[in-house]
């Protein structure tokens, strides 16, 4: 994504990811295959267990088409080389005895796109992306918070724990972009995510300052965050926050985008990357 609009969205359980290029050119289709390697962990032993890394290897395919500037379509598939959510087991005690790493995956996204065809041109952009999420039975999710019953009464327990499983979600991103002095670029995005067809929600801002060197070269930071369920906010420890240094490029048509970050809570720490490659046919 060169000059473009960054659209920030989960691969699923226990990941971030970016969706770095610009929507199709109006009339084309884009096919656009991103991957990512994650680091979190559960949540520590009330009685000093070990926890539990949970590594992922995440990807995501994705076929989009624009009949004009302004709006995109596009199907997507997420799926991820992980384990399975590990749930809190009764009396506050995190389950050791976790599932193996298994291939999941995350069904199938309708993405749509509506953001101002001139952004470019404009010192402030605005735009919205909406998200139908269609999960198969115990595959990948997305990120919700839901209550933990099974740490009800108990001292010490967390409040949420990302253990929603809703076959069907929505998501809502709102998108505020400024366009800066000397090819400075600030966007900030918003997810919005809750289950339909079970609880489960996510509030998750991200916000991303570029520079863009040449026609072809733009490098910069952008930041991660799951602050937890829709209208609470969890303390930071419990929080997923992720920073990344990132660089976007052109190359004989195709768009790359890479990035390395680094999580800054206990609950997301550890490094991160992700990569993808675009093309508009």
């Amino acid at each position: 994504m060169v000059g473009g609009v960054l659209l920030l969205a989960p691969f699923g359980a226990a990941a971030e990811e970016i969706q770095g290029n610009d929507p199709a050119s109006p009339g084309h289709f884009q096919v656009e295959q991103r991957f990512g390697y994650v680091t979190t962990f559960n949540p520590q032993q009330q009685n000093g267990g070990r926890r539990v890394p949970q590594r992922a290897l995440t990807g995501e395919t994705e076929i989009g088409y624009s009949p004009t500037e302004w709006y995109e379509i596009a199907l997507t598939s997420p799926y991820a080389l992980a384990r399975a959510n590990v749930p809190m087991a009764m009396g506050n005690v995190m389950d050791n005895g976790v599932p193996g790493y298994s291939f999941q995956s995350g069904g199938v996204t309708i993405r749509q796109t509506f953001i101002q065809g001139d952004r470019l041109e404009r010192t402030v952009f605005v735009g919205l992306v909406s998200r139908t999420i269609l999960a198969p039975q115990g595959g990948l999710t997305p990120d919700l918070w839901v209550a933990n019953k099974a740490g009800a009464g108990q001292p010490g327990a967390p409040r949420f724990v990302q253990e929603a499983t809703p076959r069907v979600a929505q998501m809502f991103t709102p998108i505020i972009g400024v366009n800066l002095p000397n090819d400075y670029q600030l966007i900030f995005n918003a997810n919005m995510t809750f289950g339909i067809d079970g609880a489960g929600s996510a509030f998750e801002p991200s916000i991303r300052f570029v520079k863009r060197l040449s026609d072809r070269w733009t490098v910069g930071i952008e930041h991660f965050s799951n602050l937890g369920p829709l209208g609470h906010i969890l303390p930071w420890n419990q929080q997923m926050q992720t920073l990344y240094a990132v660089a976007d490029t052109r190359f004989k048509g195709f768009e790359f985008s890479f990035g390395i970050g680094y999580g800054l809570t206990n609950a997301s720490r550890g490094l991160a990357l992700k990569t993808s490659i675009g093309k508009d046919f």
